[in-house]
């Protein structure tokens, strides 16, 4: 298995930061299809450089955490909702961690 910890942030350019409504609609259409078998999601904060103006910001993050069989079509799950997660809320990147996991529920 693989222990998948996905990090999203909120902030949106100058805009607002992604709300609590958007990111449960993009949790009911994009996460749960993709991980039907389950996930836990919890609130962080979180720092990241910018690439054009070389400072470090900081913005709150979601954290999604799921523990999935080490297959392709996990990997290619986890990057859909990556993706879609990007370009919906218009970020550079989603960050991810990955790791080997033995798990059971």
């Amino acid at each position: 298995m693989t222990a998948y910890v996905l990090f999203f942030g909120r902030s949106i350019g100058n805009r607002a930061e992604v709300g609590n409504r958007d990111w449960n609609e993009f949790l009911d259409h994009v996460v749960t299809p993709n991980l039907s078998s389950g996930y836990t999601v919890f609130d962080g904060s979180g720092a990241w450089l910018d690439p054009a103006t070389q400072r470090t910001l900081q913005e709150r993050t979601k954290v999604l955490l799921a523990v999935l069989p080490d297959t392709s079509a996990s990997a290619a799950a986890v990057a859909r909702i990556r993706q879609n997660y990007r370009i919906r809320f218009h970020q550079n990147s989603v960050g991810m961690t990955t790791m080997p996991a033995c798990g059971a529920f």
